[in-house]
């Protein structure tokens, strides 16, 4: 007589299968999926097979949406079953947002990728991130580098930057800029645009400059009589629009971007090195989905990451991938302190003594 499945028998034989099927890190979705799990190395199947259990990490990232979204993209469509739930803020909107949910039992997000150095590192002092010990591009496999760019004691992987140059209008300045200096220019009197210093990254820029070209300098830059904008997408703009026929600050990205829908505007890195906004990954102690957050911070490390998230940037690897200008170890030093509250507002207190 044949045998008859009861539904007990039924309900007992699906639990089996699907306990199978998760230790086995596959599921049961499409083919697709299924045969693009098969083509992960050897080294990542069981962390890729522990991040597809978690099912999806959250992410914040001060990257710019574009970027974000390029990345969730790649990420995704290269590690099927893990959805990235990728949340873009500025710095001013992670860190109080952040120090809120640290504080509560949801806790905040998986990974973070921040450019706050000193808030970075106050954090971690605090245990409040982890070390990646599963991720074989944070350990120094396929070009990155531990011993250079992370800080084992307050758990920051140092992933890449924007870079911050100058760039002027072509139609203005049909010969172009070569370096900072050239920004002195009597021709360009009244027709410069600057960045406003009221933050720890533009402190650690105008130290920078005048370190690098000379107190003379930064004075003389205040006597072009020059605009004064706010944020980097306003410059560009400004460029663009010949409001102004050159700037101190701009991001190439942005440049490039605005060279696509036909600006008549260029950039050029300075051969004293270039600044950057150095962008740090931390993975929360506390995170929801650790594995996941691993898979991730490893996709940010390896070469189509760095290719997508800094573009027209710098680059952690060497060579540089396609696309990105420079490498970590050609750029401005970085205060590896941060810049505290009072040194932002004594700088600020000079630049407005003398730009204003």
């Amino acid at each position: 007589m044949p045998q008859v499945f009861r539904p007990r028998r039924l309900f007992a034989f699906a639990a089996s299968l699907a306990l199978l099927l998760g230790l086995l890190g596959c599921s049961s979705g499409s083919a697709a999926s299924q045969e693009a799990a098969a083509d992960v190395p050897p080294e990542y199947a069981q962390l890729y097979a522990a991040a597809r259990a978690e099912g999806r990490v959250k992410v914040y990232m001060v990257l710019v949406p574009p970027v974000v979204e390029a990345l969730k993209k790649g990420f995704e469509q290269k590690y099927p079953g893990v959805t990235l739930d990728a949340v873009r803020l500025t710095d001013p909107e992670m860190l109080p947002r952040v120090d809120a949910e640290l504080g509560t039992e949801q806790g905040t997000a998986d990974l973070l990728l921040n450019t706050s150095v000193a808030w970075l590192r106050k954090h971690g002092a605090q245990n409040a991130w982890a070390a990646a010990d599963r991720s074989p591009l944070a350990n120094g496999a396929s070009g990155y580098d531990p011993e250079a760019w992370f800080d084992a004691t307050h758990k920051m992987y140092e992933v890449g930057a924007a870079l911050i140059t100058f760039a002027w209008n072509t139609d203005l300045v049909p010969g172009g800029i070569r370096d900072y200096p050239d920004l002195l220019d009597p021709a360009l009197k009244g027709k410069l645009g600057v960045n406003q210093l009221s933050s720890g990254q533009a402190t650690d820029f105008y130290t920078w400059l005048e370190q690098t070209f000379g107190t003379e300098y930064y004075e003389g830059l205040a006597a072009m009589n020059p605009r004064i904008y706010e944020a980097t997408a306003p410059i560009v703009a400004a460029l663009g629009a010949g409001e102004i026929a050159a700037a101190n600050w701009a991001s190439p990205q942005l440049v490039e971007d605005a060279r696509k829908k036909g600006a008549p505007i260029d950039y050029a890195l300075s051969p004293k090195g270039s600044f950057a906004a150095r962008g740090f990954a931390v993975l929360n102690a506390k995170a929801k989905a650790p594995n996941a957050a691993q898979l991730f911070l490893d996709y940010l490390l390896s070469a189509e990451g760095q290719r997508i998230a800094w573009q027209h940037g710098s680059s952690v690897l060497n060579p540089p991938p396609e696309g990105v200008l420079t490498t970590q170890d050609k750029l401005a030093p970085m205060n590896p302190y941060g810049t505290s509250g009072d040194e932002i507002a004594a700088a600020q207190q000079r630049f407005d003594a003398l730009f204003r």
